[in-house]
């Protein structure tokens, strides 16, 4: 009887661990939502309309800019692809570090400026996210990876090293 009730507790026991670790401090309790009747989607394995709208143009957008020196790292995330949104910025160099609703609440203007498409150029694209991050030049290395709204991934890459 003791070695049945052993064996119970362990997975037991890895249960309340797991749901004690408690939430993502990246999540977004209210994420902003747009009213585009473009971005409406029908679910074709439920035949329902999925009245879910996207806010952006994007789900995913993961923004990391190395400049020179140690703690001058600039990285701002917002990632709205799975059940949860989840936002983040990490500006290094002003010792800014926020998540979730707050970092969603000043990521928001930004990522409405943003007009780039899948079909904008490499450069279009750098120079618009340079323009609205109000990044500082010199930087050795910027990484975007965007996922549209459709589900189209794509990398932007500046390597200045």
């Amino acid at each position: 009887m003791k070695k049945h009730l052993k064996v119970l507790s362990v997975p037991f026991a890895a249960m309340l661990v797991l749901a004690g670790c408690g939430e993502d401090k990246d999540e977004v309790k209210n994420p902003p939502v747009q009213e585009n009747e473009n971005q409406a989607e029908s679910n074709s394995q439920t035949g329902t309309d999925n009245n879910e709208k996207l806010p952006f143009t994007f789900k995913d957008f993961q923004l990391e800019v190395d400049y020179q020196g140690n703690e001058n790292d600039y990285e701002a995330e917002y990632d709205a692809t799975g059940a949860q949104t989840e936002a983040s910025i990490d500006d290094e160099a002003n010792k800014h570090e926020v998540h979730g609703d707050e970092a969603m609440k000043e990521l928001t203007p930004m990522l409405e400026k943003l007009t780039f498409t899948k079909d904008s150029t490499d450069e279009e694209v750098v120079q618009e996210v340079t323009k609205v991050f109000n990044l500082k030049d010199g930087y050795e290395e910027l990484d975007l990876e965007v996922v549209f709204d459709d589900g189209t991934k794509k990398e932007y890459k500046v390597n200045n090293k």
